[in-house]
């Protein structure tokens, strides 16, 4: 990842003031303040949740500029779709999908965005809902898991897309504090693993 320049204007709020940033291959990185300081604007800039009013984003090889106008042209949205489909975030509440079980919240994006079969997504999913530490969980909705669950599912279902950068927005800060402990070795293990 390789921010260059990025500004973020909300209004007459300058959030983001020429953030430069270089993420390696295989390298974890935090990004702490405090609240209020452009941690979540500059993650959700990345992948153009919000768009920047200036500077330019690229992740794994894609630079795209930013467009602040909105002009969006067809060739400008589909870099976005890619920048997205490279840069895998995770939220601070866990956005499951309630009627969907963890199996199901796992296949579905896999199946409609990357357009895999439907055995090939399941295949992929038990194998990150496995390294998530969920199999006995698989076929459980979401109001039957505890938050620590649920956000371990989150995190598999984001793999499931086998993004090249996985970003956390506060990741423990919906749990309990006897749940952190969980999220944070999942999180841990990913990172020594280089996934």
């Amino acid at each position: 990842v390789r921010v260059s320049g990025l500004h973020k204007w909300f209004g007459r709020l300058h959030v983001l003031q020429g953030i430069d940033l270089e993420v390696a291959r295989g390298e974890a990185v935090m990004i702490v303040g405090r609240s209020g300081s452009g941690k979540t604007t500059l993650v959700r800039c990345i992948n153009f949740l919000e768009e920047p009013t200036a500077g330019t984003i690229e992740v794994d090889g894609l630079r795209v500029q930013a467009d602040p106008l909105g002009k969006r042209a067809r060739r400008h949205r589909e870099e976005i779709r890619q920048i997205r489909m490279r840069a895998g975030m995770l939220f601070q509440e866990f956005n499951l999908f309630p009627h969907m079980t963890v199996l199901q919240n796992c296949i579905e994006a896999p199946i409609r965005v990357l357009g895999l079969s439907r055995d090939e997504a399941v295949a992929r999913a038990e194998r990150y809902i496995t390294k998530v530490g969920l199999m006995d969980k698989r076929d459980e909705h979401p109001a039957r898991l505890s938050g620590g669950q649920k956000q371990r599912t989150a995190i598999a279902r984001a793999l499931c897309m086998e993004p090249k950068v996985l970003m956390f927005d506060e990741p423990t800060s919906a749990l309990d504090p006897e749940l952190i402990g969980e999220v944070l070795t999942v999180m841990e293990d990913l990172a020594h693993e280089g996934t």
